[in-house]
């Protein structure tokens, strides 16, 4: 058995927990008042593995729901910030169990996400699909999220909003004339995530409309 030699307050918050002389973990004040924690008391390694998975477990569930209050996540996202505090199992366990709650949605998250970039960021097709990758959603997702929004990225919705892009910042480039003011839209254009064809109908719609 071994002895707990101090329960210390911690400067932020919860317990500084003392095993034989040295320090073995930090609980909440919660978990010291559900386990009876005390200085003085004899423990058994078994019942501190269980006391630390315990705290664990409770770390990951309140920063779960801190960085859901926030803002959104993915499960991937979720998963990847919690194995920073608490070890992988537990990380898996609290994101399983905010999935459950209803409290992460990469089906609903993908698709807000997906327009955000569409509507907000004004990009094409392939730098919506590198935004979804990024997040951590998988591949299917993605292709089911785009193949739903194929209609406005590929036909006259996207057309508008390339036309709207060349008159907001490129017009005054391609008013210059020559090749560097027509490159320097193309190349703009295509960082945006759009393809050659669209790029190259929307220039041609602009001088017409110039004309």
């Amino acid at each position: 058995m071994l002895r707990i030699t101090a329960v210390e307050k911690a400067k932020k918050t919860g317990y500084h927990l003392f095993v034989e002389g040295e320090y073995a973990l930090t609980v909440s004040a919660e978990v010291l008042a559900q386990t009876g924690l005390r200085a003085g008391q004899e423990i058994s390694p078994e019942r501190l593995d269980q006391i630390k998975e315990l705290s664990d477990r409770r770390r990951a569930r309140e920063r779960a729901l801190y960085l859901l209050e926030s803002r959104s996540h993915s499960e991937k996202e979720l998963l990847e910030k919690l194995c920073r505090s608490v070890p992988e199992q537990i990380a898996a366990d609290t994101t399983r169990r905010m999935v459950e709650l209803g409290l992460v949605d990469d089906a609903s998250y993908a698709r807000r996400w997906a327009m955000m970039l569409w509507r907000e960021k004004k990009y094409g097709l392939r730098r919506i699909r590198q935004g979804l990758a990024q997040k951590g959603f998988s591949r299917e997702l993605i292709d089911e999220v785009l193949e739903e929004m194929a209609e406005s990225l590929q036909g006259e919705e996207a057309q508008d909003q390339l036309a709207e892009l060349i008159r907001r910042k490129y017009a005054k480039a391609l008013a210059q004339g020559g090749p560097k003011g027509r490159e320097k839209t193309v190349n703009g254009l295509l960082r945006l995530g759009y393809d050659y064809d669209q790029i190259r109908a929307a220039l041609r719609n602009f001088w017409e409309t110039e004309e």
